[in-house]
């Protein structure tokens, strides 16, 4: 009978962390399908009719698995697998309470009364698009090893591949031979040379399982006309303790994502950012951030994984436009995940314009970041996207970014019903605030704190009744050559000259608060300008050459 070490219970919550390069990566799976594709590689249209038997929370995707020969991919588990990431000193012991599989003790010639428990298996159809041999690489994990090889407790994996209808064949088996991969065939005795004590060593710090097998790999040979039935199993032996893992590499390529990118159905301008799905730092960064043309972009060399991508038309050619996940979302917890290499679709995106620039309330406010783990609280956040819904119909009806001091405003706001949110890639919010807008209406210190658990309100925001005014100026002459004189209402603090796309030619900065300035243009190549006093909407000024 087995004895139990003592159990760590770790919490099914994905929380952030300050990963190391090495220590792997895991999060939930929202795409089944996507995440399969990915592992066929040049086969991406011929998966279909993918199902999960056994629990969501059995099922992960991991990162950073270098060090153990594998990339990234699918992993499997009789317990749960993100609590993979700790070291092979702790134990990872679950009874799931899960059934087992049929397969598992038909193909496997479990010794009668054994028994198969908490049972994992993925199931799918797949029809090649190219007469192919089909390789997948994979490593074999367990806490059975090393007390347990060569007992009754010999947890196996199942690669089981059936051809039209035909009777499933394993290939999932020791190289060389027809034995499946499991405990008693793969450990410090037999067929060594595949396996890892993890007792020490490189990985024995950040992987939980004592021992594992080195990266095999199971292969078939796939034949446009055929249909082929194939299903990964893993299961317990004779108890649903002592839990085992199969993780199941991607293929590894370099991929582009590109499209077209419209605001109104015209062609954008503006920055597109691409998001890792599974982030290694305390708050999601770009892995790559990319300038859009005319509408097009080209976001290119980016490993195999899952992405999302984000894109924040120009504020000066589109004043109003919402920033806008792929393919339909301003969130990203709504937006459509990007899987590379097997990514089918076009990355397109349309951007609509907000029409409220005419209200004059405001929403105003400070988000900073638990960065405890540097000793230092509540640091200012750049960046954070802040999005104001509509209570009732959910939609954006005003946006801000924040600045270096972790502050935005949100102005052009009319009176109604809102929530507010602060999109942060991949930290989700606990609390979020709502409040009422009157006409004119100011609200202060809407604040939010990104902590350890997730996004939270930080205080109570308060209502003002000061009124945004917009500034009211004028320019003159227009067409320009040499002189252009400014008159506003309003004192300003800086007037830009923007080239028409986008970039920031001269800041005149008014010594006499911006009533009425002067200022030389003979400088300007001939041509269309934009110029912006504070964060008016701009104007055109068009230079002209004698």
């Amino acid at each position: 009978m087995k004895h139990l070490k003592t159990l760590l219970v770790f919490s099914l919550l994905l929380t952030y962390s300050n990963f190391s390069n090495s220590q792997l990566v895991y999060t939930g799976v929202s795409n089944l399908e996507v995440l399969i594709t990915n592992i066929f590689g040049v086969q991406c249209q011929g998966v279909t009719n993918v199902t999960l038997q056994g629990t969501q929370s059995q099922v992960a995707r991991f990162e950073n698995g270098t060090s153990l020969g594998i990339n990234s991919g699918l992993v499997l588990s009789t317990g749960f697998p993100n609590i993979s990431s700790v070291p092979s000193s702790t134990f990872a012991s679950l009874n799931m309470t899960m059934p087992g599989d049929n397969d598992i003790i038909q193909y496997g010639n479990v010794a009668t009364g054994y028994g198969s428990f908490d049972a994992i298996s993925v199931q799918f159809d797949f029809t090649p698009i190219v007469t192919d041999t089909i390789r997948f690489n994979y490593i074999f994990a367990s806490e059975e090893y090393p007390e347990y090889s060569n007992s009754q407790y010999t947890d196996r994996f199942l690669f089981l591949v059936s051809e039209n209808a035909g009777p499933p064949v394993n290939i999932a088996n020791v190289p060389g031979t027809t034995v499946p991969v499991e405990i008693n065939s793969i450990n410090q005795y037999f067929n060594s040379q595949f396996y890892v004590d993890n007792a020490t060593g490189l990985n024995s710090t950040n992987f939980v399982f004592d021992g594992y097998t080195v990266p095999l790999q199971a292969k078939f040979f796939a034949q446009v006309g055929s249909t082929y039935h194939i299903k990964l199993v893993i299961s317990d032996v004779s108890d649903a303790v002592y839990d085992s893992a199969i993780f199941l590499d991607e293929q590894e390529a370099n991929n582009d994502i590109s499209g077209s990118l419209t605001v109104n159905g015209q062609p954008a301008e503006g920055t597109l950012e691409v998001f890792n799905f599974v982030q290694d730092t305390i708050v999601a960064i770009p892995v790559e951030t990319v300038n859009v043309t005319n509408g097009t972009y080209v976001a290119d060399s980016l490993p195999t994984g899952l992405y999302h991508v984000r894109f924040t038309p120009d504020p000066v050619l589109f004043p109003g436009a919402v920033p806008l996940y792929f393919a339909t979302s301003s969130t990203w917890t709504g937006a459509d995940a990007i899987g590379l290499p097997c990514f089918l679709n076009n990355a397109n995106i349309n951007a609509d314009t907000l029409d409220v620039l005419s209200a004059t309330g405001s929403v105003s406010g400070t988000i900073v970041v638990d960065t405890s783990y540097l000793k230092s609280l509540n640091v200012p956040f750049e960046g954070a996207l802040m999005l104001l819904k509509n209570a009732q119909t959910h939609e954006t009806r005003g946006f801000a970014y924040t600045a270096a001091n972790g502050t935005y405003t949100i102005n052009h706001v009319e009176a109604g019903s809102y929530y507010l949110l602060v999109d942060v890639p991949y930290i989700p919010h606990t609390d979020t605030m709502f409040f009422d807008i009157p006409v004119g209406g100011v609200l202060f210190d809407a604040d939010y704190a990104i902590l350890p658990n997730g996004i939270e309100t930080n205080g109570t925001p308060y209502l003002g009744m000061e009124e945004y005014k917009e500034l009211e100026w004028s320019m003159a002459p227009n067409p320009a050559n040499k002189i252009v004189e400014i008159t506003s209402d309003q004192a300003v603090k800086v007037i830009q000259i923007i080239t028409i796309d986008g970039a920031v030619v001269s800041e005149i900065y008014p010594s006499n608060g911006g009533l009425k300035t002067s200022f030389d243009i003979s400088n300007l190549k001939q041509g269309v300008y934009l110029v912006r006093m504070d964060q008016s909407a701009p104007k055109r000024l068009v230079v002209t050459k004698q």
